[in-house]
Parts: C-alpha cells; sequence; structure tokens
C-alpha cells in the first residue's frame, strides 16, 4: 500500500514538473512586457497620434501610451509607472496641458485601464480591418463616453 502511495505521488509530481509556459494572466501583465511595440495606428492619418505616443514614452513616469486620430479628435490613453501613482493627479495635469498646448485637435487623454485596453483594441482593429471614418468616429466616441463616467 505505502509503495503504490509513493509511486502515485512520484507521477503526480513527475507530470506536474511539465506545465506549458506561463500563461498570460491579464491584458495588463500583456502591456508590461510587450513596450517595445508603437502604440499608434498604422495608418496614413496618424501622424499626430504617433506624435502624442512618442511625447509619452519619452516620459519617465509613463509605462506605455496608445493614441488613435480621427475626425479632428485624439485619443489618448497611457499607463503609469506602479511607484509614480502617487502623483497621478499631477501626471495626470501635465500631460492633458502639454497634449493640449502641441495639438489643435480635441484631445481625450485617460489614464484608465479600461480605456487603455479599449483604445488598444480599436488600435489593433484599424490595423487589421479596413475600417470606415464612421466606425472609427462611432467606437471613439463610446470609449470618450467611458472615460467621462465617474464610478
Amino acid at each position: 500500500m505505502r509503495q503504490l502511495l509513493v509511486m502515485i505521488l512520484f507521477f503526480f509530481i513527475i507530470s506536474c514538473a511539465h506545465e506549458p509556459k506561463e500563461q498570460k494572466q491579464s491584458l495588463q501583465n500583456e502591456n508590461i512586457t510587450n513596450v517595445s511595440h508603437d502604440g499608434s495606428a498604422k495608418r496614413s492619418d496618424q501622424q499626430h497620434a504617433e506624435k502624442a505616443v512618442q511625447m509619452l514614452k519619452e516620459r519617465q513616469d509613463v509605462k506605455d501610451a496608445v493614441a488613435v486620430e480621427a475626425n479632428g479628435r485624439l485619443l489618448v490613453a497611457y499607463q503609469v509607472k506602479h511607484m509614480q501613482r502617487f502623483r497621478m493627479k499631477a501626471i495626470e495635469k501635465n500631460i492633458e496641458r502639454t497634449l493640449n498646448d502641441t495639438f489643435d485637435k480635441q484631445v481625450i487623454a485617460s489614464h484608465d485601464l479600461k480605456i487603455f485596453w479599449k483604445t488598444k483594441a480599436l488600435k489593433e482593429k484599424m490595423e487589421t480591418k479596413r475600417m470606415s471614418e464612421k466606425e472609427i468616429e462611432k467606437e471613439m466616441t463610446v470609449i470618450q463616453k467611458l472615460s467621462e463616467e465617474q464610478t
């Protein structure tokens, strides 16, 4: 009986040792590891979005940024580094002022993680599909309404 128990335990330990690679726990972990990608949509009409992403990535307190541009509006979402969250209000004000001074478009900037995910999803859709300006505008409006919500 004891040998059977030892044998079962042995096979259990061996089977656990061959687990596949660690799975992604959340989208936030994905963003931490994949910071090297360009956060702006790859279309010819996205120059301002690319410039906004570059400006934000140069900052020491911003971890990642994504931007989309359509119909005179610039949607920018960014993530602040963990230890910089204590200064969130000041960082948010500074980024908002910088973006509004730099661009003559209506700028919608948010540090909310959900807005970041939605903007990143929109950017990826724009890269993979041929979306019309109307579809992009509709999704940007939904994201803007989400960013204006207060919880």
